[in-house]
């Protein structure tokens, strides 16, 4: 059965520290920085399906975290206000303890992950 996604992306490079990316971008060895910074933002993914959450990291070894979108209690969002200007932020999924299972920084749309788990956790009350 083919999955739905209903939120998948990588982290945001240029939203994410606008500064540092126009410097680069001037600067000599800018583009090779720049170049190298690209191909790790690419090699984290983050997706959330009707069912389950993704994180994905690495380009050639992979490791691969999955947790299903009814076990999450919690999400932790955290910006900066140049980050909420820019609409990112670090994301934090935390099921049964106190440390984040998932903990992935700078994905664009913070918030739209915050409404999807929690109108999942909605969709699972008893209905009256």
């Amino acid at each position: 059965m083919s999955e739905t996604w209903l939120y998948d992306e990588h982290p945001a490079m240029f939203r994410a520290h606008p500064f540092l990316f126009l410097l680069l971008l001037i600067s000599v060895v800018g583009i090779l920085a720049i170049g190298i910074w690209w191909i790790r933002i690419k090699g984290e993914r983050l997706a959330l399906s009707d069912r389950e959450v993704l994180l994905e990291r690495g380009l050639l070894s992979r490791q691969r975290t999955e947790i299903a979108l009814s076990s999450i209690r919690s999400v932790r969002i955290t910006q900066t206000l140049g980050q909420r200007i820019f609409g990112v932020g670090h994301v934090e999924l935390f099921s049964a303890g106190d440390l984040a299972e998932i903990a992935i920084k700078n994905m664009p749309r913070p918030d739209r992950i915050r409404a999807l788990a929690a109108s999942r956790q909605l969709d699972l009350l008893p209905q009256r």
